[in-house]
């Protein structure tokens, strides 16, 4: 590296709950890279923006970033990107930040085979009733009743709405189960989705009609905001199930539990909601075809890890006189 870079962290505030080994990993692989890694410790937008003048690249980390410190990077300061943890940036004004020229990166891929993972898990949990006989079961209830109509899986239809890295995971461990994978993404053409195994559908709708089980991987910006919505419900089959493990907004949840509630759909899998935590009066939580869980979808040890490394080298990619790569 030609110069070292000066590194903001701005992670969440000081509390008991504060994890300090990530600190240290994060502060650690900056190290390495040649950067200096400060903390940020102000609690004000005008003490963050006061910040952002002696750093290079800063790094956010369920800490709140408002439009106005966009207007003192980029073009209009010493700070020229963010780094931000997680997948998506549905947290963050893009459209300011874009005006600004501030460059924003990532850590979308510490979590694809756990996202995958989870996805199938919620496949499976409405493919066979789980939520309803285990609850039967737990109240001493023995029966055979309620277990039709249930699909046989293999050979049924698992439709994916974007085949991005989380997609196309989804869709090599769906076709370990023999389900026919179909998908709907207008940005991946049909040449590279068959590279994957998948058949490429022209329509949302399309894909909606044919669809046994749909599950949704996408980011949340203003074109997929209720990409799923109340025309994509009424043309679904009776028996399918849709699978959200991306973000809340991306499916339309008044429409959704219309859906359930009059029986156009079989049921639904959700590690995401429009809004968490869950309000303890939304009609999902009492419903016998929904499986829930609680935004955890891409988390395990190894992710983890993973993911503060990322988080820690992304601001050298961002600086091309590094002379490294991420």
């Amino acid at each position: 590296m030609s110069q070292n870079i000066r590194v903001l962290y701005v992670g969440p505030k000081r509390t008991g709950a504060f994890d300090l080994s990530s600190l240290e990993q994060q502060s650690r692989a900056v190290g390495i890279a040649g950067g200096e890694f400060v903390r940020y410790e102000g609690n004000s937008s005008a003490e963050l923006i006061d910040a952002l003048r002696d750093v290079d690249v800063a790094i956010a980390q369920g800490h709140g970033f408002g439009q106005s410190a966009f207007t003192h990077m980029g073009l209009h300061g010493r700070c020229k990107g963010l780094v931000s943890f997680g997948h998506g940036y549905d947290h963050l004004d893009l459209e300011n930040a874009t005006a600004n020229g501030v460059i924003l990166a990532n850590t979308a891929s510490f979590g694809t085979e756990e996202v995958s993972n989870h996805t199938m898990i919620h496949f499976l949990v409405c493919a066979r009733k789980f939520v309803l006989h285990d609850k039967l079961v737990r109240n001493g209830v023995w029966t055979r009743e309620n277990l039709a109509p249930m699909g046989h899986v293999a050979g049924q239809v698992f439709g994916i709405v974007g085949l991005g890295d989380i997609g196309r995971a989804v869709a090599r461990k769906a076709r370990a189960f023999g389900l026919e994978v179909i998908a709907y993404d207008p940005y991946v053409s049909s040449w590279d989705a068959k590279e994957y195994g998948v058949e490429k559908t022209d329509s949302l709708e399309a894909l909606c009609r044919r669809s046994d089980y749909i599950s949704v991987h996408i980011y949340l910006n203003e074109e997929t905001h209720h990409l799923v919505s109340h025309a994509q419900f009424a043309v679904m089959k009776p028996g399918a199930y849709l699978i959200n493990c991306a973000r809340g907004g991306v499916v339309d949840e008044a429409a959704l539990i219309e859906a359930l509630q009059q029986e156009r759909i079989a049921g639904v899998g959700l590690d995401v909601f429009e809004k968490e935590p869950v309000d303890p009066d939304n009609p999902l939580l009492k419903m016998d075809n929904v499986s829930l869980t609680n935004h955890y979808a891409s988390y395990s040890e190894v992710a983890w890890e993973r993911a503060q490394t990322q988080l820690a080298r992304r601001p050298c990619a961002l600086r091309p006189e590094c002379g490294r790569s991420p």
